[in-house]
């Protein structure tokens, strides 16, 4: 009896049994499924979001592209009037004005310990801000109140909501104004509201409730510091005063300086400069300065004469004070960001975002990469 083996079957597809080989001529892969590759939707949404991811740096890529010589604008305040679209905006620019260090705030980015300062250049309205770059600034910079860098719309920063909140709520800013405009602003206000325009050119609203600060001169009176070093005290002072023929109006009390004391006087007008001269001439260190009274009212309790401006007291009465009198009329206002306000970001030059372009290419390669992959599933 023989044993009989029955031959191993050679399946037509997929990997052959162990220990048999391939017929002469035929592939062995070939069995092998090919691969479904990416799933369309998949390929069509990775090319999206790098297309997206690119539009969203667009105004980089623009700026990166744009000349590197800084396009010279001049004075801050007329390039304040002109219309956005009229301005190089996204470009590197040079601007000269003056800075309000006054409302400056100071930014410290994610806690890290670059400072740069925020502050708006007087005169504009609010329109035009400065990022300063960042400290230690060179001395070349820190000398002069001329900016170069990047010109952006203050809309396009992506914390300007937040910086708009903070300048509105915690900045203020001091205006000064002319007694002249402010007397006929109150002459013809209603409703308690005044706006005003500055010395310096900038449009200030206030509120009734806002408080104005009146520097009056007293025509006449002289605020006189004597040294207690040779005038021991206020008798020795006033009996000096008197000897020129002079009047003590007050004794405010002692100076800043434990070393002096302070008294209004007053003399003759035509013995002034000679008492002034005498007295003088008995101590060389005797200060002699104008007399000035502030006086702090809101606008609500202001009003206005042909040629005085009248604060209302709270027992009905008022006091006129001559328009020719006052030396100065100043406030304290919020500074409010206009929707229309431009930055310029100090030292952001073009060649800085060139690495925006290697992104681009890189994202946009990627992107051509899923298309082509999509059109070849397409055709098989």
């Amino acid at each position: 009896m023989t044993d009989e083996t029955k031959p191993t079957p050679i399946p037509a597809s997929g990997p052959l049994p162990d220990g048999l080989a391939a017929p002469a001529g035929e592939d062995e892969f070939s069995g092998i499924p090919s691969s479904p590759g990416r799933h369309p939707v998949i390929a069509l949404g990775t090319a999206a979001l790098a297309c997206f991811l690119v539009f969203q740096i667009k105004d980089d890529l623009r700026y990166a592209l744009s000349p590197g010589v800084a396009q010279d604008l001049g004075d801050a305040r007329p390039v304040s009037t002109a219309k956005t679209a009229a301005l190089p905006v996204n470009r590197y620019v040079r601007l000269a004005g003056h800075a309000d260090r006054e409302s400056a705030v100071v930014l410290d980015t994610q806690g890290s310990w670059h400072f740069t300062q925020l502050f708006r250049l007087l005169g504009t309205n609010n329109r035009i801000f400065v990022r300063r770059a960042a400290d230690p600034l060179p001395a070349e910079l820190a000398a002069r109140d001329v900016f170069a860098g990047r010109l952006l719309r203050f809309s396009d920063l992506s914390f300007q909501a937040a910086i708009r909140r903070y300048f509105l709520g915690h900045v203020s800013a001091t205006h000064f104004f002319a007694p002249a405009e402010v007397r006929a602003a109150l002459a013809q206000a209603s409703g308690g509201s005044l706006t005003l325009t500055d010395l310096l050119g900038d449009r200030v609203s206030l509120a009734a409730n806002d408080e104005l600060a009146i520097d009056l001169e007293r025509p006449g009176q002289i605020r006189a510091t004597f040294p207690r070093e040779r005038f021991s005290d206020q008798a020795a002072a006033r009996a000096a005063v008197e000897q020129q023929g002079g009047q003590v109006i007050e004794a405010p009390g002692d100076a800043v300086d434990p070393k002096s004391l302070d008294l209004v006087v007053t003399f003759p007008p035509e013995r002034r400069d000679q008492a002034l001269h005498a007295l003088g001439e008995m101590d060389r260190r005797l200060h002699i300065r104008p007399v000035h009274t502030t006086h702090k009212a809101r606008v609500a309790d202001l009003g206005a004469t042909a040629e005085a401006i009248v604060i209302k007291t709270a027992d009905a009465k008022s006091q006129a004070l001559p328009v020719a009198q006052i030396q100065g009329i100043a406030t304290l206002a919020g500074v409010q960001i206009p929707d229309d306000a431009l930055i310029l970001l100090e030292g952001e030059r073009p060649r800085e975002h060139l690495k925006s372009l290697i992104i681009a290419v890189f994202l946009l390669g990627f992107a051509v990469v899923n298309l082509l992959a999509l059109r070849r599933r397409g055709n098989s």
